[in-house]
């Protein structure tokens, strides 16, 4: 072998064990396990005119589905890997197909031509990606800053506070899960250039003691009142629609870690 090729393999070793290193360093998203493929496809698939991809692997004795996504918080932005779980039986897909006007669907499906779904492609990984494989792995061991925490007074205020969200790509969504014995749904809102930090993360939240039903929360003022229902799917367009998110556990932001003073 010639001296140059000795050189250039060399090279090249030195430039894959750095980028082994590189991963290795690489923080993981947190981890956010969502009920069901009609929730997951309900939180990404929102908008007709944004293209969203989703990682589909084998992880432990399932099948993981999920998505990336990430939102402003303390001095960065927080990654979120959104997921759901399912059987090893089921089979591969290339798309998740889903609808919310008139009624809700969401489904796995090989083709992506009839023009009243929305879709998002399925990219299927032969392994586990090693960044993903650590967020679930590390589910309830990592560290995250709390954000500030702040109950509303009742629902009302809630969408309140998700109309003036509201911009060209959609409202936040409205977490939803259940803490002992009682239901909680609440926002995470980003307040941007707060002295230091690139956003001040203020969790809303309404306690309910049943749990509400509906994939939607809609909202219209008539005649001097606020009227707010709980609703399966999105019907009448003169009414503002939140998207509710069922969660499996309590969101990895709240959880209790020695990390979760606010970075005052």
């Amino acid at each position: 072998m010639s001296l140059n090729r000795q050189q250039y393999n060399t090279h090249i070793e030195r430039e894959m064990a750095s980028i082994l290193m590189d991963l290795k360093r690489l923080k993981p998203p947190v981890a956010l396990e969502v009920s069901d493929l009609t929730n997951l496809a309900r939180l990404t698939l929102n908008r007709p005119d944004t293209q969203t991809l989703f990682w589909m692997f084998r992880y432990r004795d399932a099948r993981i589905l999920g998505s990336l996504f990430s939102i402003p918080y303390w001095k960065g932005n927080l990654p979120i890997f959104s997921y759901i779980r399912l059987p090893m039986s089921d089979e591969s897909a290339a798309y998740i197909a889903y609808l919310n006007i008139g009624t809700e669907e969401a489904f796995l499906t090989n083709s992506n031509d009839d023009p009243k779904y929305i879709y998002g492609a399925i990219v299927e990984a032969a392994t586990p990606p090693r960044f993903l494989e650590e967020a679930l792995k590390r589910k309830r061991g990592g560290r995250i800053v709390r954000p500030i925490l702040t109950r509303a007074k009742d629902i009302n205020a809630l969408v309140r506070l998700l109309l003036i969200m509201t911009d060209g790509v959609g409202a936040p969504p409205i977490w939803k899960f259940r803490l002992g014995e009682t239901y909680i749904l609440g926002v995470l809102a980003p307040f941007y250039d707060y002295y230091e930090a690139n956003a001040l993360p203020v969790f809303v939240y309404v306690e309910e003691a049943e749990e509400p039903r509906g994939g939607f929360l809609r909202y219209i003022t008539s005649s001097g009142r606020e009227d707010v229902s709980f609703t399966n799917y999105v019907t009448d367009m003169k009414y503002f629609y939140a998207r509710i998110i069922n969660l499996v556990d309590v969101p990895p932001w709240l959880m209790p870690s020695r990390g979760s003073s606010s970075p005052h």
